[in-house]
């Protein structure tokens, strides 16, 4: 009854983590990949001011004009790259749809699209729903799992049409260099493939580290396609808008499958976007400045967990903590946590990486010393107990 395409998908492991969790119902969950700001007042604000003012009709399909062209501003102020509002960009229903929409219309059957380990897990959902053949070119930890443009190259074959890039990561928090990126658009315009750029996290970089943008160079145009979004950068994860930036050929493609599945991203919502874009950018900043306080909080607190050994992430708002000391599956040790401590974290192999968990740092400095306290005492528990 069903189409093979969506019995071909493994549904999340994560959600087996959630279920357990509820059973146990005092858990502190560090596992979510969203801000835990509310959305700035002005912006909320302008949302419901949207409501009450009547805009419940449809939007056009591309977005509202000038939210496209205040788009574009923010892209030529921040990389230098000239796009044209109302023919370059498209807004979307989320980054999620942004990412769903580029694969759709860029992905034959049988076209390989080359996924860099660990992953983004919808990158290989995509992959799977286009029909096309997800290739996995696999990170280094002790190269900050900063990609290997020669690795990269070595994955492309004949089939290959996209590269799929994330910078800041999730789930490593590593930035990727420019000069990587660099050497990436020259993979891609060697072999006439597309990367698709995602940079929803964009705006989280810390200790002076800048985030480099596939867009700013000159001939990206052509080869590139950037997944963005306002989740969160201005918290708006529950708003559910994103963006596409990509050249018009492309973007007229991409219209008639976004048409299909959304007509028009959140009229109100997109309202909000505009505020927030021609407003105060203050409240950016001070969300940045909480999360790299709380950075360095968790990084410190897991590297005094015996076994547990962090590095400092550049970006987002994700520490990848190396757990293989421990002698323990990832899987394995996260529902220990949720069991024996109430603390919740994201299994390595759920995104193809074993030996590693995501520690999301985008809650309380309180709630982080207590979920760290509880996993040290856990993990001393679990070295404690005679071997069988």
């Amino acid at each position: 009854m069903l189409a093979d395409r969506i019995l071909g998908v493994q549904r999340s492991p994560f959600y087996s983590i959630m279920e357990l969790a509820a059973k146990r119902g005092d858990c502190i969950y560090l596992q979510l990949g969203e801000p835990d700001f509310v959305t700035p007042g002005h912006v909320r604000e302008a949302a419901k001011r949207a409501l009450d003012e009547g805009h419940t009709h449809y939007g056009p399909d591309r977005g509202i004009p000038e939210l496209r062209e205040l788009i574009a501003e923010k892209i030529r102020r921040q990389y230098g790259a000239s796009y044209n509002g109302q023919d370059e960009i498209l807004v979307t229903a989320g980054g999620q749809a942004a990412l769903h929409v580029a694969v759709m219309a860029l992905a034959n059957p049988g076209d390989e699209i080359i996924i860099l380990l660990p992953h983004y897990p919808p990158y290989v959902v995509n992959a799977q729903l286009a029909g096309a053949k997800a290739v996995f070119v696999r990170l280094k930890s002790e190269e900050g799992f900063v990609p290997n443009p020669d690795d990269i190259e070595k994955a492309v074959t004949k089939k290959t049409k996209i590269i799929i890039v994330l910078t800041p990561n999730n789930p490593t928090g590593a930035v990727y260099p420019r000069e990587t990126l660099r050497r990436l658009l020259d993979i891609a315009k060697r072999h006439n493939l597309v990367v698709i750029a995602d940079e929803v996290y964009e705006s989280l970089v810390y200790d002076g580290h800048e985030h480099a943008s596939l867009l700013s160079f000159p001939e990206a145009k052509e080869h590139v396609v950037q997944v963005n979004s306002f989740s969160k950068t201005y918290a708006m994860t529950g708003l559910r808008v994103g963006y596409l930036a990509a050249s018009a050929d492309k973007l007229l493609q991409f219209l008639k499958y976004h048409h299909t599945v959304n007509i028009s991203a959140n009229v109100p919502c997109q309202v909000a976007c505009i505020v927030a874009l021609k407003g105060s950018q203050d409240c950016v900043e001070e969300m940045r400045s909480a999360y790299q306080k709380r950075r360095d909080l968790v990084v410190g607190l897991l590297n005094d967990i015996p076994g547990v050994h962090c590095d400092l992430p550049k970006g987002s708002f994700f520490a990848f903590a190396d757990i293989r000391e421990l002698g323990i599956g990832s899987l394995e040790f996260v529902e220990y946590l949720v069991k024996e401590a109430g603390v919740v974290l994201t299994n390595g192999s759920g995104f193809d990486y074993e030996g590693f968990v995501r520690v999301s740092y985008a809650a309380t400095p309180e709630r982080i010393e207590e979920a760290m306290g509880r996993m040290k005492a856990a993990v001393l528990r679990m070295h404690s107990k005679p071997s069988k």
